[in-house]
């Protein structure tokens, strides 16, 4: 018998093999191999006409076996009646030890963890995706444009005027833009505050009058229904903090019911 932790077949060939109840069950008659592994997956019991069925072969799997403590034999803790009904075959009729069902019936019955296998992922190399490209947005084309129109625009100076009265008109340049830009909100600013005041007379159609400012001068167009209304909306419009002039292009229009 075995003499170390090592499993030896020739040890484990005609082996007796009794449950822990002392019922002789067989003998080993063989050992079974897995073909792809080398392990030792089974032994082949003989029941030897003990169970009462004939001379029959039971494949049992290797974990479901331990040494006894004599040594002398090999312990399977079944009893005979559940023995019987394993999956067995006739020693003249082997079944087919490459069907995968086979082996699987085998580890079911004996409650047996079958490993788990991985299967290989195959990486197959297809036509390499190349992300979209987004499109440019407007603001970039403009920005763009902007920049090439300011560097012609230097380079013109340049060439013609010389660095130095180049570079003090475009100093001007940049001063008259943001005074212009300046002077636009203080406009919109002095136009918005007229129409104001002009909204909180009830006396006044503020609605059909347009009103425009230059620096400090306001201008006032449209049509009011008499020249008592139009002199007060001048009135108003003068008194409006920011306003140094009024020029008053409104119509007096009466309109007889």
């Amino acid at each position: 018998m075995q003499t170390s932790n090592v499993w030896l077949a020739t040890a484990l060939i005609n082996a007796r093999v009794r449950n822990s109840a002392g019922h002789d069950l067989g003998k080993i008659e063989d050992v079974a191999f897995d073909p792809v592994s080398g392990n030792l997956q089974y032994i082949i019991l003989s029941s030897g006409g003990v169970l009462g069925m004939g001379d029959r072969l039971f494949p049992i799997p290797l974990s479901s076996i331990t040494l006894s403590a004599s040594r002398d034999h090999v312990l399977l803790d079944v009893d005979p009646e559940t023995l019987k009904r394993a999956p067995s075959f006739q020693r003249s009729a082997w079944p087919d030890v490459s069907d995968p069902a086979w082996p699987r019936t085998i580890d079911d019955y004996y409650g047996r963890q079958r490993p788990v296998v991985v299967s290989e992922r195959r990486i197959v190399n297809g036509p390499r995706r190349v992300p979209a490209r987004r499109g440019v947005s407007i603001v970039g084309v403009i920005l763009l444009l902007c920049l090439v129109v300011a560097v012609a625009w230097v380079t013109y100076l340049v060439s013609t005027r010389g660095w130095d009265e180049a570079k003090q008109d475009m100093r001007t340049s940049i001063e008259r833009a943001a005074y212009a830009a300046k002077e636009t909100s203080q406009d919109a600013a002095l136009t918005t505050k007229v129409k104001a005041a002009l909204s909180l007379s009830r006396r006044i159609p503020a609605g059909k009058i347009d009103v425009d400012s230059q620096g400090s001068v306001v201008t006032l167009r449209g049509e009011v229904p008499s020249e008592e209304i139009r002199d007060l909306t001048e009135s108003v419009a003068r008194d409006v903090p920011g306003v140094s002039e009024v020029h008053n292009h409104l119509f007096a229009v009466s309109r007889t019911q």
